[in-house]
């Protein structure tokens, strides 16, 4: 359970704060966002994955799971220069309850902010890791 905590705000940070810092230096840069972010995620994923030693489900699964549960935050912060009112205090409230609904927040955020691309393309990649490391662990099952 542990892993799965590191692996998930691991995930998060590689992903969220390059976002967080192109949004801030330039604005929406749509190409960036959509290329940068999932391919810092993606080495972090393998750095990761190498570490751990090879097959595991829980490490895709995880990162996934940190990035979007996070998404609706790092969008709120990465919009503030630009008149974001998310986490202004007399919203705050509003926001807390937006998070709670972190998988339709974090996919409406995103479209909003430039960023859908980028989740779009890290969702799709962690979760065809996450099925090929599935065929590999029910193969090697099937080995024994």
């Amino acid at each position: 359970m542990e892993k799965a905590l590191y692996w998930a705000m691991a995930g998060a940070s590689a992903y969220w704060m390059p976002d967080i810092l192109l949004h801030w230096l330039f604005g929406y840069p749509i190409l960036l966002l959509s290329l940068l972010a999932p391919a810092l995620a993606l080495l972090l994923y393998r750095y990761e994955s190498k570490r751990a030693g090879g097959a595991s489900l829980l490490l895709p699964l995880s990162m996934l799971l940190g990035i979007w549960m996070i998404g609706p935050v790092a969008i709120a912060v990465s919009v503030q220069p630009h008149g974001g009112t998310f986490l202004s205090p007399t919203s705050i409230t509003d926001f807390i309850r937006l998070w709670a609904i972190f998988p339709a927040s974090t996919f409406i955020m995103s479209t909003y902010s430039g960023s859908l691309g980028g989740v779009a393309l890290i969702t799709l990649a962690l979760l065809l890791i996450a099925v090929i490391q599935a065929k590999r662990i029910i193969a090697s099952n099937k080995a024994l």
